[in-house]
């Protein structure tokens, strides 16, 4: 949203553009080895303090990371706010069913194929291979050139990335179900396992790093 007018591409607020400096403050110069942004404009300007601190050894944008937005939401741009708060009142509230064979419910379907197609060619690019999903999702990470990856990205987006090392089942609300605060640090950490790694969620929303109930947003 601008102001109460729905828009495609808005950038951050005032209250955004401090939760992302206080954001990279916790971290130090080059403690991170790549990091990965979302072309939207709000994720790049969260991007800005971590780039101005040097935080990543080297950085990378895609296009892929970006944020959902199906057909029904294309058509509220421009919108005023009653109408888009009406609008998601309503699809939020669907049962799983009409998730699932509606319009979000077959663009999440693509949208989360586009997104691991692409995370696994990156992956396998850094020497980061997914072995087999039978029990978890093991990698072989004897060949990774990466050990520290951060990605900056939104709230749908992160669902997927979610669903994929954690082998959990990708619905069109699994959004809804992570319930990510803006700015909030999630956490991967690897751990050896039947000849791999898999991956286990360290923390989850993090915002630690924040001074204020008010700085706490969803």
């Amino acid at each position: 949203m601008v102001g109460d007018v729905y828009t495609k591409n808005p950038g951050l607020t005032s209250l955004g553009k401090l939760q992302s400096e206080k954001s990279s403050a916790v971290f130090v110069e080059n403690s991170v080895d790549e990091i990965w942004v979302s072309p939207i404009k709000r994720a790049q300007e969260t991007f800005t303090p971590f780039k101005e601190k040097n935080i990543g050894r080297s950085t990378h944008t895609y296009d892929w990371l970006q944020e959902m937005h199906d057909e029904d939401e294309e058509e509220l741009y421009g919108k005023g706010l009653e109408e888009v708060e009406a609008f998601f009142a309503k699809r939020n509230s669907q049962t799983f069913e009409e998730w699932r064979e509606g319009t979000h419910g077959k663009y999440m379907e693509a949208f989360g194929k586009n997104i691991i197609s692409n995370l696994e060619i990156e992956l396998g690019n850094r020497g980061v291979m997914s072995l087999d999903a039978k029990f978890d999702r093991r990698f072989d990470l004897s060949g990774a050139s990466i050990e520290r990856l951060m990605i900056i990205s939104h709230a749908g987006t992160m669902s997927v990335l979610l669903s994929y090392f954690l082998n959990m089942p990708l619905y069109a609300w699994t959004w809804r179900k992570f319930l990510p605060r803006h700015t909030g640090h999630t956490t991967l950490k690897s751990s050896p396992t039947s000849g791999g790694h898999f991956f286990r969620l360290k923390e989850f929303n993090n915002v630690s790093f924040t001074d204020s109930d008010e700085e706490q947003t969803y």
